[in-house]
């Protein structure tokens, strides 16, 4: 279940005029799209099994586990809606978006409605990075973001292709993975051949360069079968984990 809170109303056709702004009026509200996910195909069964469940809430790997299907879920609904409407999603959800979250149990229209019998808040975003590493977190990219509004700076297509690819992959949309992995091997290795000159950067590119023929056959292949077939999630996974490092090696040395 989605639902917006604080969304927008539907545009009129008639524009009024504008209003002064003031910010005396007030805080400004934003839209917030609350998720519910239930659980429908493993049941609780009775209260003492629903106890239990809940109290297993402690284990962090269990509640992790949690955050990790329902973002999972969350991304395959967006992803649906993007092959029906034709309005393609531009990001898979991560823990750093959720402003809360509630985990707990319920029966009926309750859950549908998200009221729960028993739940229980959330930290989804953790809290063990140093204060340090957080800060760098939220202030690495700005300089870059303003490099690229300001023409000074152009990003590259392979900057958007291989995240494509991970998000893909992750969420089990592994033919897709596999049809978009070699284009995006090739633009990371274009785009990238000069950007360091360091040697672990040139190894890297030439450990990429000789994966490209496996990688067209498996093109080739997955497009005439039509369909993904056991294992080709192991065959996507090294080149694009070859691509993010390189990647991820010239955002950080040229920080």
């Amino acid at each position: 279940m989605l639902e917006t809170e604080g969304a927008l109303p539907p545009a009129r056709r008639k524009r009024r005029r504008p209003k002064k702004s003031s910010r005396a009026d007030g805080a400004t509200h934003v839209s917030v799209t609350t998720a519910t996910l239930i659980r429908a195909h493993e049941p609780l069964g009775d209260e003492s099994g629903a106890a239990a469940w809940v109290a297993r809430l402690d284990e962090d790997e269990f509640t992790q586990a949690l955050l990790d299907e329902a973002l999972d879920s969350i991304d395959r609904v967006l992803a649906a809606e993007a092959a029906a409407s034709g309005r393609p999603f531009a990001e898979s959800p991560a823990l750093e978006q959720i402003v809360s979250a509630r985990i707990g149990y319920g029966d009926g229209d309750r859950l549908a409605d998200g009221r729960f019998l028993d739940a229980f808040d959330i930290d989804a975003r953790g809290g063990t990075a140093s204060p340090r590493r957080e800060r760098q977190g939220r202030t690495r990219p700005v300089a870059r973001i303003a490099a690229i509004l300001s023409g000074k700076d152009e990003a590259n297509a392979c900057e958007f292709l291989i995240p494509r690819v991970r998000a893909d992959l992750d969420a089990g949309r592994v033919y897709a993975a596999a049809l978009a992995i070699e284009t995006a091997a090739r633009a990371t290795l274009v785009e990238m051949d000069a950007a360091l000159d360091v040697p672990d950067h040139e190894a890297d590119l030439d450990e990429l360069e000789r994966m490209l023929p496996g990688l067209t056959v498996m093109t080739d292949k997955a497009l005439g079968d039509g369909r993904a077939w056991a294992g080709l999630d192991q065959e996507v996974e090294p080149p694009l984990r070859l691509a993010e490092r390189v990647i991820r090696r010239r955002r950080v040395l040229e920080q």
